[in-house]
């Protein structure tokens, strides 16, 4: 599937019925945990959460958005912690479970389905905009990210976690290697690439970027089948050696996971 020579409302139909589909797989009565995000394994991906918070700041009476509600992790986190909380998704039945988790643990989340494409928001509306692995399912990153910035107030930021494309290890695992994972993937999203971050630069005027699992991202294979030990070894070890090959400017393209942060000046 060619995802440029689809209009825009059959981009969303395809994303929309994926998300449905994944949304009656979930487990809606799972507690609470405190994440952001996914079930943390990697040390890399440790490290990546540790950061993110250490970017977000207080959030206490911030008014944020997060982009793409999913299963409600992060915005609810966010609200247990004193953030108002608007959560947007283009799947009705994630936002319905995202609803249902918002009251049974008497959190107060604004959660709509909504086009991330077409925010409707007044302008200068929130202080923080934040992403979880979401902008890479977008269609066109360029009107989102304008959007974005309308709505934020002067001196607000987005901060997202996205996946990028050249990561060799990653990508092999995509052609070559069968597992679970892969049901977890639409046919239209765009993992970043470097002219994705200077379009954000550009836009913003600035950019804090941080990146994550390069050489140890090949350690997932060992996880998915089931050598936990020894994923648990080499992952230490090549997290290690990630952490001084991110010094090298022409090895970021290659990491797995980008953190980045721009402030509306």
């Amino acid at each position: 599937m060619n995802r440029d020579t689809l209009n825009h409302n059959e981009f969303l139909e395809i994303e929309k019925e994926f998300h449905d589909n994944y949304a009656n797989k979930l487990d809606w009565d799972e507690p609470l945990k405190e994440r952001l995000s996914y079930d943390i394994a990697s040390v890399g991906l440790v490290n990546l959460d540790k950061r993110f918070v250490e970017m977000l700041g207080s959030i206490k009476d911030k008014k944020i958005l997060d982009i793409g509600s999913g299963f409600g992790n992060a915005a609810l986190n966010l609200a247990q912690n004193g953030g108002m909380v608007t959560s947007i998704d283009i799947s009705p039945n994630l936002i319905k479970g995202c609803n249902y988790r918002a009251e049974k643990h008497g959190l107060d989340v604004d959660f709509r389905v909504m086009d991330a494409q077409n925010l409707i928001f007044e302008d200068n509306t929130f202080d923080i905009i934040l992403g979880y692995r979401t902008i890479h399912h977008l269609q066109d990153i360029n009107s989102f990210l304008l959007d974005a910035k309308r709505c934020l107030k002067p001196g607000g930021f987005v901060l997202f976690v996205e996946p990028q494309k050249y990561n060799p290890f990653v990508e092999f695992g995509r052609v070559f290697i069968k597992n679970s994972y892969e049901d977890d993937r639409t046919p239209t999203e765009h993992p970043l690439v470097p002219s994705d971050l200077k379009l954000m630069k550009k836009i913003f005027g600035n950019i804090e970027k941080h990146e994550y699992l390069f050489l140890s991202s090949a350690c997932q294979f060992f996880s998915m089948k089931g050598y936990q030990k020894l994923f648990k070894i080499t992952d230490r070890i090549f997290t290690s050696v990630d952490s001084g090959l991110r010094h090298i400017p022409f090895l970021r393209p290659l990491y797995w996971q980008v953190l980045v942060k721009c402030h509306k000046q």
